[in-house]
């Protein structure tokens, strides 16, 4: 009979010693709770314990985990270099050592005899580690120069790879990715609650794992909740993990000028039903009126993410300002829940960033221009070539006005094509925290309903010519 994957791993940890627990370089919130929740497992049961993560530093957004300045940034000391001298001929009387440069030159002084170049060995020691898990990570490339200057360790070591995503690789000595869950963390709490595990939760323990599955499933809004998700998560609240506090950090921390930024993006949102994307623009008034800056950005992606079901993919593009050698100009972030590496959706437009978030610059061009680049990217790498002329598009508003796609954001503008960039007067200087929908007719029509009305005809509503709310903003 073959052993279940929650034995498997119970029988490599009972073997081990000490432990390495990593994560991949551009973690989330389920990473660092999940590898947080499994090492006060292991020590539990009295192993050594070390987390690392290459680059890590806490984020306010994860301030209520426990524990996390026991996360390094870099792995030490794997091992160690040993030297060794034959004695079997002539034994030492004095040894001393100094720096003589870039090295590192020792001295031995025999009491009779001498030393022959042949009783010098040097060899390096077994790894510290003699079993190593990674958490939420797809493949070893992911874990950075954890990996790249220390891929030895995760090919000569046991290793145990615990992850929900589909991409995964598969790469452990022992796997255990479940691709129906939802999280890592469910993953985790399986270890704890299963026959083999002793250790029961903590208040600590069930709040790192209750956070990334909220994270994850976006507070259960994502539609990949199962039941199995929900009894994890109400079995975890009953083991003390604090909630309120989570919800707080995660969904109720964002600035009043993040929020601001976040409105002006809205007013400028469109829709592109082919690509199932959902993007922005954003000028730099916008940063300067909004109180924002540059750092914000990442908050804005995920409230376009959160509240726009329909979207497969979200974007800003955005005008920079210089700072210090690094000139302004029009850069852009794209994000995605669906695809596994963000990167590979605009590969011709030199990304930086990881598989969640890529970051693009265009120097020398304007906000349309950059704008036209990456939806010609994004479109060429899901195979979606039909396009428009621009002149067709423009006949097309001319001819006939089309309800406009309802990507589930209130009083969002959206639109299925880009459109020139907004005017000052669409967004005012001075955006105000509430906002209402105007249905006067856009300053394009009150020309023609003037007309009307002197004909003493009835001029119908912008809502019923374009079916698309105005975002009319309250000055301060």
């Amino acid at each position: 009979m073959s052993l279940t994957i929650e034995k498997q791993i119970s029988e490599s940890i009972g073997r081990s010693n000490q432990i390495l627990v990593a994560f991949r370089k551009d973690w989330n919130v389920d990473a660092v709770g999940s590898a947080l929740a499994l090492t006060h497992l292991l020590e539990a049961v009295g192993k050594k314990v070390d987390v690392v993560a290459d680059g890590f530093t806490a984020t306010k957004r994860i301030g209520f985990l426990p524990k996390t300045e026991r996360i390094s940034s870099e792995l030490k000391q794997l091992r160690q270099f040993v030297i060794s001298l034959d004695l079997s001929h002539a034994k030492v009387d004095e040894l001393t050592y100094h720096l003589e440069g870039d090295k590192l030159n020792f001295r031995l002084t025999p009491k009779s005899g001498q030393f022959r170049d042949r009783d010098v060995t040097a060899r390096q020691t077994d790894f510290r580690y003699d079993l190593v898990f990674t958490v939420g990570t797809p493949d070893l490339g992911s874990l950075g120069r954890m990996f790249d200057d220390n891929s030895d360790l995760f090919y000569q070591v046991p290793l145990v790879n615990i992850d929900h995503n589909p991409d995964n690789l598969g790469y452990g000595n022992i796997n255990f990715v479940d691709i129906t869950a939802t999280s890592c963390a469910e993953l985790i709490h399986r270890l704890y609650v299963s026959p083999e595990n002793a250790v029961t939760h903590s208040e600590d323990t069930a709040t790192m794992l209750l956070g990334g599955i909220i994270d994850s499933t976006r507070s259960f809004r994502a539609t990949n909740v199962t039941p199995r998700t929900l009894d994890s998560a109400a079995e975890l609240v009953a083991a003390g993990g604090r909630r309120d506090e989570i919800v707080h950090h995660l969904y109720k921390t964002r600035t009043i000028s993040t929020l601001k930024l976040w409105g002006r993006a809205l007013a400028r949102l469109k829709y592109d039903p082919e690509i199932r994307m959902a993007w922005s623009l954003l000028v730099r008034q916008d940063f300067i009126h909004s109180g924002s800056n540059q750092d914000c950005l990442p908050d804005v992606m995920d409230e376009l993410m959160a509240n726009a079901p329909e979207a497969e993919i979200s974007g800003l593009i955005y005008e920079q300002d210089g700072v210090g050698n690094t000139p302004g100009g029009i850069c852009a972030l794209i994000t995605s829940e669906r695809q596994s590496d963000v990167m590979s959706l605009v590969p011709d437009l030199k990304p930086e960033g990881h598989r969640r978030m890529a970051r693009i610059c265009f120097p020398g061009i304007g906000l349309q221009e950059a704008e036209g680049l990456v939806l010609a990217s994004i479109r060429k790498s899901l195979g979606k070539y039909k396009t428009r002329s621009q002149i067709e598009l423009k006949k097309d508003l001319n001819e006939t006005k089309t309800p406009s796609q309802d990507i589930g954001i209130k009083d969002a503008k959206p639109s299925s094509t880009p459109t020139n960039e907004p005017k000052k007067d669409d967004v005012p200087d001075d955006v105000a925290t509430t906002t209402t929908i105007d249905t006067e007719p856009p300053d394009l029509l009150k020309e023609l309903t003037a007309a009307l009305q002197t004909k003493n005809l009835k001029p119908i509503s912008s809502g019923q010519l374009h079916n698309e709310p105005r975002i009319k903003t309250n000055s301060n």
